[in-house]
């Protein structure tokens, strides 16, 4: 299905570019957003080319200038990322006798910018990406031999341009920021040595870095939005490379060919304790429909979006009890969040009330691939953005009744570099995914929870005198779950130290009843702390 193009296009005949702007535009950035390959002129000249629905056997055929790779297949390596590392994306030296990439570990936080110099495969800088300090990504190679790298924490959007520069004696120096709006999109080397940086798709405006990190602004005609039906809704502008517009003159492109399952190791743990397994909608897709008989409220014909995008669990009478805690399904980085809504209004966060966004990074076939999770409806949120997930076991938040449906929890999957109609996905569907289980680990037939597979390390154990309040949240100002009991053993989970707010200090997340019940205490109103050794 082609789609409308957006400003001026140039309609597909028999899956071949046409184009008549050839002259005027020498250079073009070639994206995919939203399924669909498009070009857009770097010379002030309003050139966006719908191609067609993009799929794996287009992509293969795109004339692409050779400074940027961005698949280990198309590098110059003679053997893969080691360490269970996948390769993310490369740069050439002017002279093509340096090439720097970006090699991501598997399901962790680890990063190594790695160099292949003179048919040499060696190692320049290995971290963990941390709030603090982002992954670094090869730009462009100096003369002398430095490197310039890009600071960003989501490997699709970019919110502050930080420059760092690696040296040859393997010193690495932070150079500059440079404000700008809100990107999207990933680099691109220019024939000039200049660095495409992304789209600001707000403001119509594409930006370059010049060689002497200054900034270069280029109108695109276009404003690619989000549709509004989700907050979770995912269309990254993944940049494909740089193109000259001669290349456009007849590109031969094949007719797309009927996906066949897709080989994945399943991956997804279930996001919730054991007991809260009472799902009272699955994900709106044909699979689901025709495998349970789960109605989804509310969701009847007309409906404001195509369908329900997710999975639901609690809903009424009960719900899922509020607080009940709930866990990343695999590690990944936070990269969007929402605290601040509270449980009268129903239209916060689009109605999706508070929420947590990770972008989880995989590797197969030696590539990264870029998965996104979604948990809405939160009473609290305990992640901040830009920190790493790395171990599952301990809760990214707390269910609630936030936005609207009652308590429950909603949970979905989106996957914008699978060559499918959509970019969610339903991870149970086994058709679309070569597993019998979907995209679920499974142990006893169902989705293996979180805290089963990873427990929490338990720090201390403690008592508290009875009648000391516990929370939902670290502070005073989350909701009180219960009360304290004497003679019960406490089992802390995590310590979260405040330094505002009316109680500061070190509050501590404790567990009981065989860790089904979880809350949040003063550190002060605890009494016998021993440490655990685990």
């Amino acid at each position: 299905m082609l789609r409308v193009s957006l400003g001026l296009f140039f309609l597909l005949t028999s899956y071949a570019i046409m184009s008549t702007a050839q002259e005027s535009t020498p250079e073009q950035i070639l994206f995919v957003w939203n399924d669909t390959i498009y070009a857009q002129s770097i010379a002030g000249v309003l050139n966006t080319v719908e191609i067609a629905p993009a799929h794996t056997e287009m992509l293969a055929s795109l004339p692409l200038t050779e400074a940027n790779i961005y698949a280990y297949e198309d590098s110059p390596l003679t053997q893969p990322p080691a360490d269970n590392y996948g390769f993310h994306q490369g740069v050439w030296s002017d002279d093509r006798t340096r090439f720097a990439y970006l090699a991501i570990q598997h399901e962790g936080a680890g990063f190594r910018v790695e160099a292949y110099i003179d048919g040499v495969q060696s190692v320049l800088i290995a971290e963990n990406v941390m709030p603090t300090r982002g992954y670094l990504i090869p730009i462009a190679w100096q003369a002398d031999g430095r490197l310039l790298l890009l600071e960003r924490h989501t490997l699709y959007t970019l919110d502050e341009v930080r420059i760092w520069q690696w040296s040859p004696d393997s010193t690495l120096t932070f150079q500059q920021t440079i404000p700008i709006p809100s990107l999207k999109g990933n680099t691109a080397t220019l024939s000039d040595g200049r660095v495409f940086l992304g789209f600001d798709t707000v403001g119509a405006q594409g930006y370059i870095l010049n060689s002497n990190m200054s900034l270069a602004i280029f109108p695109t005609g276009f404003v690619l939005q989000d549709p509004p039906a989700s907050v979770f809704e995912i269309y990254p502008v993944q940049v494909l490379g740089v193109s000259t517009a001669s290349a456009f003159d007849s590109v031969d492109i094949p007719l797309p060919q009927e996906e066949a399952p897709i080989a994945l190791e399943p991956f997804l743990h279930w996001m919730l304790p054991d007991f809260a397994r009472s799902v009272t909608c699955y994900a709106d897709s044909a699979f689901t429909d025709s495998i349970y008989e789960v109605e989804c409220p509310g969701l009847q014909t007309p409906r404001a979006y195509a369908g329900h995008e997710g999975t639901d669990v609690g809903g009424r009478p009960a719900g899922l009890p509020i607080g009940t805690p709930v866990y990343a399904t695999s590690a990944g980085m936070v990269i969007k969040t929402l605290s601040t809504c509270g449980e009268d209004d129903i239209t916060c966060g689009d109605a999706y009330g508070n929420y947590v966004l990770l972008e989880h990074t995989r590797v197969r076939d030696y590539n990264t691939q870029t998965w996104f999770t979604g948990y809405a409806h939160l009473q609290s949120v305990l992640v901040e953005e830009n920190t790493f997930v790395d171990y599952i076991g301990t809760p990214i938040a707390l269910s609630g009744a936030s936005g609207l449906g009652g308590a429950h929890l909603h949970f979905e999957v989106r996957a914008p570099h699978l060559p499918i109609s959509t970019n969610w996905v339903d991870p149970y569907d086994t058709n679309t995914f070569e597993s019998d289980t979907g995209l679920w680990i499974v142990a006893d037939g169902r989705p293996l929870a979180a805290p089963i597979a990873f427990p929490p390390p338990i720090l201390l154990t403690c008592q508290s005198p009875t009648g000391n309040n516990i929370r939902s949240g670290p502070g005073t100002n989350y909701d009180v779950v219960t009360q304290t009991t004497e003679n019960t053993i406490y089992e802390v989970t995590q310590i979260q130290t405040l330094t505002t707010g009316a109680v500061p200090g070190d509050w501590y997340q404790i567990q009981w009843d065989e860790g089904a019940s979880t809350g949040w205490l003063w550190s002060e109103l605890m009494t016998g702390c021993a440490e655990v050794d685990n």
